[in-house]
């Protein structure tokens, strides 16, 4: 059972439009983790960072800074 526990905040990005994996299931992954975060991003493909500036500042404040969207967000 995958948790994340005691991991801290874990920062999913899910795509509207991904056929390999539906944004239902990214949203289950972030559901199971313990303080997971969700960042959707309207795209039509599998990844969805460096799609428009703001998927990537809130990627960008996770990886540099340690800060993590604080609930789900919509780019």
């Amino acid at each position: 059972k995958i948790t994340g526990q005691g991991a801290g905040p874990i920062v999913v990005i899910g795509t509207t439009g991904d056929a390999a994996t539906p944004l239902a299931s990214t949203r289950n992954m972030v559901k199971a983790l313990e303080e997971g975060r969700l960042i959707v991003v309207t795209a039509e493909q599998h990844t969805g960072y460096n799609v428009n500036s703001c998927v990537n500042d809130a990627v960008d404040s996770y990886l540099i800074d340690l800060q993590a969207p604080d609930g789900e967000l919509d780019c």
